[in-house]
């Protein structure tokens, strides 16, 4: 297995349809493990990004992501590290971008495309985050992310409600047509040449563990599951999300 330039940039891409915050909690504590740039941006319609005319999909984010890597470090490969629709940009960028692959964090997320009953859900989602202006209900989203229980769950799922919350109803609805346009890409997974992690949570009610099985096996590697903690690991338990993605930061 390849060793990662110690200058590689590290780009973190979010989990839908959180904005860039949720990486704060990570980075405080990935301290000198980063030796190269760090960075996080929002997906179209989230955050501070515009909502783009063109139509929804990842192979667009993907593209736009390597090309703003590239401008930004003057790198022509980075880590890249995605969570749950981040993971997914993640590997459309494996798949049309190899050479721009210098490792591959997977986080809370799957290879496999939706079924058709999940691409319907998606679809009437759209439909009513554009009708209500924004997200139907926040706190309902919030709590099925958080897998934390007990002490600082409450803390953790206002945090999350509160920042779906702020998200707009044109970007929410992009994201999820986005997603549901999705392909399989578990062979993606096989042909990618550079190291790769697979993190899941263990109380992770959105992937499965047997997702994250899957996309282990064909990436040939084991999966690492964060102990009490949902689908947005790096969120609930930063300092474990760090250990679990190590490999990658360090060369």
């Amino acid at each position: 297995m390849s060793l990662i330039p110690d200058a590689a940039p590290v780009v973190l891409l979010n989990a839908f349809p959180l904005d860039r915050q949720q990486w704060e909690p990570l980075i405080a504590v990935l301290g000198d493990r980063v030796r190269g740039d760090l960075i996080t941006f929002d997906m179209p319609g989230i955050g501070e990004m515009p909502l783009t005319d063109e139509d929804p999909g990842l192979d667009l984010i993907a593209d736009a992501a390597v090309l703003a890597m590239r401008e930004a470090t003057g790198a022509q490969a980075a880590v890249w590290i995605g969570c749950s629709m981040g993971g997914y940009v993640a590997l459309a960028v494996a798949e049309r971008w190899p050479d721009a692959v210098a490792g591959l964090g997977l986080v809370c997320t799957k290879s496999t495309a939706d079924d058709d009953a999940a691409r319907d859900k998606r679809y009437g989602q759209a439909d009513a985050a554009e009708e209500s202006g924004g997200h139907p209900d926040p706190s309902a989203a919030a709590e099925g992310m958080v897998g934390t229980e007990g002490r600082g769950r409450d803390e953790l799922v206002e945090w999350v409600a509160d920042n779906v919350g702020r998200q707009r109803g044109d970007g929410i609805a992009w994201g999820q047509r986005a997603m549901a346009a999705r392909p399989d890409r578990t062979e993606v997974l096989r042909a990618v040449g550079a190291p790769v992690v697979v993190v899941l949570g263990e109380k992770d009610g959105i992937v499965s563990r047997a997702d994250g099985d899957h996309m282990a096996e064909a990436a040939g590697v084991e999966p690492i599951v964060v102990e009490d903690a949902g689908h947005l690991v790096a969120l609930e338990a930063p300092a474990a999300t760090a250990d679990a993605l190590a490999t990658l930061l360090e060369s």
